[in-house]
């Protein structure tokens, strides 16, 4: 029966840009790792009879749910600081297109486009900072 649903359902193409970098194929691996060690954490401690402790330990340490969020922030430092280099690179772009601008308005308006972009920029780089202080603050916790 639910072959035949599957066999009915529409796939859809995978998007390119939506194709698993290098970097996210780490980050899940770290992540199934991580789920891996506080599964055989569990077992150990069942297999020792300490029903209750296995249960208490794992909810105590919480391995897996610690790797995802310091995954879930590292990736908002990355999206940050990618989002920043961009702007960034829009920026220059722009005031090399004002060089080029043969009337001053446009090459003021151009010119007030790049600027916009790179106070963006630093306003990104600002909260990535701060993502970065809080990660740091979180680890000396742990």
């Amino acid at each position: 029966m639910w072959s035949s649903v599957v066999k009915r359902s529409n796939k859809r193409p995978s998007d390119p840009d939506l194709a698993p970098t290098p970097r996210d194929r780490e980050r899940v691996d770290g992540i199934i790792n991580r789920i891996s060690e506080e599964t055989l954490l569990v077992f150990d401690l069942l297999k020792d009879g300490m029903v209750k402790e296995a249960s208490f330990k794992t909810v105590e340490e919480s391995i897996t749910r610690h790797c995802i969020l310091s995954t879930f922030e590292q990736v908002r430092v990355d999206a940050f600081r990618d989002a920043a280099g961009l702007a960034r690179q829009q920026a220059r772009k722009f005031a090399e297109a004002a060089l080029e601008m043969p009337e001053p308005q446009q090459r003021q308006f151009v010119l007030s486009v790049s600027q916009a972009f790179e106070r963006f920029a630093k306003q990104l780089q600002t909260i990535e900072q701060r993502a970065i202080a809080e990660k740091q603050r979180r680890d000396k916790q742990d």
